[in-house]
C-alpha cells in the first residue's frame, strides 16, 4: 500500500529532487536510511551505549579516514591464512 503526502522542503532539497528520475523512490530511500539510523540508536541505547551527536560526529570522522595500508595487508594476511 502507498500513501500520498504533500511536503515543503528547502530550495536546495527541491532542486536535488527535481533532478531525480523518481522522486518518490529518492525520498523513500532517504527516509528509510533515517529510520534505520533511529533503530540503530535505540538498539545501542538498550545495550547501555550512550548515543550523542558529538559521538556520531567523532565516528563519522574516524570512519571517513582511509584504512592504513599496513592494516589492509594484515587483514589480507589473516584471510589468506584462514583459506
Amino acid at each position: 500500500m502507498t500513501a500520498k503526502r504533500s511536503i515543503s522542503v528547502p530550495d536546495d532539497v527541491a532542486q536535488w529532487l527535481d533532478d531525480q528520475p523518481n522522486v518518490s523512490a529518492a525520498i523513500t530511500t532517504a527516509v528509510r536510511a533515517q529510520m534505520a539510523g533511529t533503530h540503530l540508536d535505540e538498539a545501542l541505547r538498550r545495550a547501555g551505549i550512550e548515543v550523542t551527536d558529538a559521538g556520531k560526529a567523532r565516528w563519522r570522522d574516524r570512519l571517513a579516514a582511509p584504512i592504513p595500508p599496513e592494516a589492509l595487508a594484515e587483514g589480507q594476511r589473516i584471510l589468506d591464512e584462514a583459506a
